[in-house]
């Protein structure tokens, strides 16, 4: 299948200094990027659904808290298209300083809690493409036929802890795989928005509503 178009999409509340450096690594880095920034009060979730039900193409959601490195809509679009079952496709997520691993891939274990794969880990040494039970949001490609047949993110998650491993975890049981990007780095500075929102909202009792059991039987 052939490549499309892609659109990267950045939420963001502040639309500060943060949202601008995160642009300003994408036009460095991305050949022709498609960027749409929504500064928006309605938190994360909801930005990112009304943001993916505005286009009619592939997108990247990247975090306005970010530094993009490397063109990860070459990157990304690539590895998706390289195998028709892929529909998501999650970045290596680095520490500030570059060099460090923070996420690529995420493990959820029975009980419903979540590790981030790989976490202090040189990014010279995570070099192999991984299929993952989900990735993180701050960086996650989805094919528009995802989009289409799946659908958005459950807004019930509120603010949006867990939205995007409760999407990749509908996405994989309609028969989809999810994949990291080893060339799709990223700095993620982590908690930029919610921390000064001070949101703390906990999400756990409604993902194990839906997933615990599957969970707990290894069926998911």
């Amino acid at each position: 299948m052939a490549e499309s178009e892609v659109s990267i999409l950045i939420p963001t509340y502040f639309a500060s200094r943060m949202a601008l450096n995160c642009i300003e690594s994408i036009l460095k880095t991305v050949q022709n990027p498609r960027i749409l920034l929504y500064k928006n009060d309605v938190g994360w979730l909801q930005a990112c659904n009304a943001l993916m039900r505005s286009l009619n193409t592939d997108i990247i959601l990247l975090n306005d808290d970010t530094v993009v490195l490397t063109d990860i809509a070459k990157e990304m679009s690539f590895l998706a298209y390289s195998d028709s079952s892929i529909g998501i496709v999650g970045g290596k997520s680095l520490a500030p300083n570059g060099d460090t691993v923070i996420n690529y891939g995420i493990y959820i274990g029975p009980d419903g809690n979540t590790a981030h794969k790989h976490y202090g880990q040189l990014s010279d040494n995570v070099t192999e493409v991984e299929t993952q039970k989900a990735v993180e949001g701050s960086c996650m490609f989805i094919k528009r036929e995802v989009l289409d047949k799946v659908g958005y993110f459950d807004e019930s998650y509120g603010q949006g802890y867990r939205a995007e491993v409760d999407y990749c975890f509908k996405v994989r049981e309609s028969g989809y795989k999810i994949v990291s990007s080893p060339n799709s780095k990223y700095i993620h500075f982590t908690s930029q928005t919610m921390g000064p929102l001070g949101v703390t909202n906990d999400t756990h009792a409604i993902f194990m509503e839906k997933w615990g059991a599957k969970l707990k039987l290894g069926k998911i």
